[in-house]
């Protein structure tokens, strides 16, 4: 399960920060995830429960939001979110496509107490 190490990842920024910030108990993490990183929002927040055990973000909330993919078409340079994985440009057929957003992970907001 790859979830486990995008929260080490996650858990070792929250606490560089909560050190900087000086807080001492984090009670809200929000991420956003892209979709092709096809992480399962359950087992994320199953690896977040056991990882931050013991830790500041013990108990913390982790609310995930999901990126969606966006593309350019490469031959009618027009912008469109895609569902499912369909590489085809939504207006023009083409499978000539720049991948924009959803490979993304981004930790948006620590919410704690100082």
């Amino acid at each position: 399960m790859h979830e486990f190490g995008i929260v080490e990842d996650i858990l070792a920024t929250i606490n560089k920060i909560a050190t900087e910030q000086k807080f001492k108990k984090i009670n809200r993490v929000t991420i956003q995830v892209g979709k092709l990183r096809q992480v399962i929002p359950e087992n994320l927040q199953f690896a977040f429960s056991v990882l931050a055990e013991n830790t500041i973000a013990a108990n913390a909330q982790l609310v995930i939001d999901e990126i969606p993919i966006t593309i350019r078409c490469q031959s009618c340079n027009q912008k469109a979110t895609i569902a499912d994985f369909t590489y085809i440009c939504p207006h023009c057929n083409s499978s000539d496509l720049e991948i924009l957003t959803g490979k993304e992970i981004i930790l948006e907001t620590i919410e704690g107490e100082k």
